[in-house]
C-alpha cells in the first residue's frame, strides 16, 4: 500500500470538475441518483485519478501527463476509454472506496463489459456529516491500495450491493500497486 497526501488544491480541482460536468449535463446518470450525489461520485473517481497520476509523477522514472483528464467532452454517451494506460498499452481504471466504512472496489458490469487490463483500488481517508456525505476538508491522503488484473477479477462472481450487479474485490485482496507499476 502507498500513500499519497491529499491537498486542498487537489480537492478544488477535482470539487470544481464534478461540479462543471454535472450541472454542464454532461454526465451519465448511471444509478439516477440527486445532483448532490452525483457530483459527490464524480468528485471521488476524479480524486482517486488524481491522485494516481500524482503518485506516478513521484516515481523517478515515470513522467506521466495529465493530459486531458479535467475536459469535459459534450454529451452523456462520451465516455472515456480508460483512466491511464501502460507503455505497452494497457488500459488501467482507477476505482476508489470513499467511505470510512467501504473496504472494497466495485466495477459496475456495465463499466465492466468496457474492457480495461487493470483495475487499481484507492481508499479515501474521508469523514462523513450526519447524511453520510464526504467531508471534503477531511480528505488530507489517500491509500493506494493494490491492483487486480481484468481476468482474476472476471472470474469473480457478480454482486448487487445495492445498486445493481457488479465485480468487487475487497481492498486487502489487491496485488502490490509496485507490480504494475512498472508497466509505466
Amino acid at each position: 500500500m502507498q500513500t499519497v497526501e491529499v491537498t486542498k488544491r487537489d480537492i478544488e480541482i477535482c470539487l470544481n470538475f464534478s461540479s462543471e460536468i454535472i450541472d454542464t449535463q454532461n454526465q451519465f446518470n448511471r444509478f439516477s441518483k440527486s445532483t448532490n450525489t452525483q457530483k459527490e461520485r464524480t468528485f471521488v473517481g476524479k480524486l482517486g485519478e488524481y491522485i494516481f497520476l500524482k503518485y506516478l509523477n513521484s516515481r523517478e522514472s515515470i513522467t506521466y501527463p495529465e493530459g486531458d483528464m479535467f475536459t469535459i467532452f459534450e454529451g452523456k454517451e462520451n465516455v472515456d476509454e480508460f483512466d491511464f494506460v501502460t507503455k505497452d498499452n494497457k488500459k488501467v481504471e482507477i476505482k476508489v472506496a470513499s467511505k470510512p466504512f467501504h473496504k472494497r472496489i466495485m466495477v459496475p458490469i456495465d463499466q465492466f463489459q468496457m474492457k480495461k487490463d487493470f483495475y487499481v483500488g484507492i481508499k479515501l481517508n474521508s469523514k462523513l456529516d450526519n447524511y453520510d456525505n464526504i467531508i471534503k476538508e477531511s480528505i488530507s491522503k489517500a491509500e493506494i491500495y493494490g491492483f487486480i488484473e481484468r481476468d482474476i477479477l472476471e472470474k469473480t462472481r457478480a454482486k448487487n450491493f445495492g445498486e445493481g450487479y457488479c465485480k468487487s474485490i475487497e481492498l486487502s485482496k489487491l496485488k502490490n500497486i509496485k507490480e504494475l507499476i512498472v508497466k509505466f
